[in-house]
């Protein structure tokens, strides 16, 4: 999947806001980080998404928490605007209060 929707992205900067759900229909939030391979001599390739509350905090830099993210290897699908991912996936982390 990682690679034949790889091809169909323009940039990794495409996938940024896009909303991020389940295959069963659950809601995670929106994608506010890439996470990119870079070796040396190779194209960038994608290796994660971030997403939820403390991805857009550590975005933003006013969090250095673990943000939650899924492996692109776990992207099931991109529909229009949302990333579809595993049901498994983790639900984000809010702010502790």
């Amino acid at each position: 999947m990682a690679e034949a929707d790889s091809r169909r992205l323009s940039t990794a900067g495409a996938l940024e806001l896009m909303r991020v759900r389940t295959a069963d229909g659950r809601e995670l939030g929106h994608v506010f980080d890439v996470r990119c391979d870079t070796a040396a001599g190779k194209a960038a390739t994608v290796t994660a998404i971030v997403y939820g509350e403390r991805g857009l905090l550590e975005r933003l830099g006013l969090r250095h928490a673990r943000p939650t993210s899924v492996p692109w290897a776990r992207v099931r699908s991109i529909e229009g605007r949302v990333v579809v991912v595993d049901d498994d996936a983790p639900r984000p982390r809010g702010r502790k209060r």
